[in-house]
């Protein structure tokens, strides 16, 4: 049993550790918020008045920030339907027995490996160009128009893009727990006469619940902060028709120059993606419990 001498002693020798931690990530956000009550153009060095919340009210009154978070919404959204419905099917597939297993896992999992920014740079110009891409080239084949996806779909685009990447790790997930399901009772089922969407429905998607959860929940966190791709490829144009809310805070800190406000819609980027994470992990701690 610890005495007291020796928990104070722990304590002690972990409290270095902890105040740097503590130190690294308030320090970032106090500087956030100091310079999200400020009129910081750096257009207009020492002229750095306080304002209070008009950069928060500045920023929230920009028609921009609507479509933003529309935006942030339906890549989130559209990223989790494609990379959950395409994880379990593709997880079906390989908990197959099949020849070359292995090496068809590696396959798919592989894109997860992938750079953000390479994977956007690839399809850009070997895809989706409208003049020299595959997608241009498969259209000749047919007689059809090129279709230039990143003008006449932006955000669809980097949908697709953003779902290449994580669809692999999606699936990883759930063929982990799908493997994880006792054999015993999909025989039983079988014999009893279940057909194989019976299987699938009644056992095999239950079984996945918690796994379904635990991808929902990790990918949205990462998904709120998607920026790379859309730099690459849109850069959140045409227009603000592909930008989310973490490329309109870029958009105003380092395209505008007005730090403050880019500030302020950093803090509300912050306090969104806290509330989603709040939410979530309600979610996923009830699943386990159930």
């Amino acid at each position: 049993m610890a005495t007291q001498h020796s928990r104070a002693a722990a304590r002690f020798m972990i409290a270095p550790s902890v105040v740097l931690l503590l130190a690294w990530m308030l320090i970032p956000l106090g500087m956030t918020i100091y310079f999200s009550l400020l009129r910081y153009n750096l257009l207009m060095p020492g002229q750095n008045p306080f304002v209070g919340l008009e950069n928060y009210t500045y920023f929230l009154s920009d028609p921009a920030f609507q479509t933003a978070i529309w935006n942030t919404l339906l890549l989130v959204g559209g990223v989790l339907f494609i990379t959950i419905v395409g994880g379990i099917a593709l997880a079906t597939l390989l908990d197959q027995p099949m020849w070359g297993v292995g090496l068809w896992r590696i396959m798919v999992i592989s894109p997860f490996f992938v750079m953000p920014t390479v994977s956007a740079l690839v399809w850009k110009n070997m895809f989706m160009n409208p003049v020299n891409g595959l997608f241009a080239w498969i259209a000749g084949i047919f007689g059809l128009p090129a279709y230039d996806f990143l003008t006449q779909a932006p955000l669809a685009s980097i949908v697709g893009i953003v779902s290449w990447q994580w669809l692999p790790f999606a699936t990883l997930i759930l063929l982990t727990a799908m493997q994880s399901l006792d054999g015993e009772q999909l025989e039983a089922a079988e014999m009893d006469g279940a057909s194989a969407w019976s299987r699938f429905w009644y056992i095999k998607l239950p079984h996945l619940a918690r796994a379904i959860t635990v991808v929902v929940l990790i990918q949205t966190i990462f998904l709120l902060s998607i920026f790379a791709e859309i730099l690459v490829t849109t850069n959140g144009g045409p227009g603000v028709a592909s930008t989310n809310l973490t490329y309109l805070v870029y958009a105003e800190s380092l395209l505008r120059f007005d730090v403050g406000t880019g500030s302020a819609g950093g803090v509300i980027a912050v306090i969104l993606a806290n509330i989603v994470a709040i939410f979530l992990m309600r979610m996923i701690g009830k699943n386990l419990d159930a």
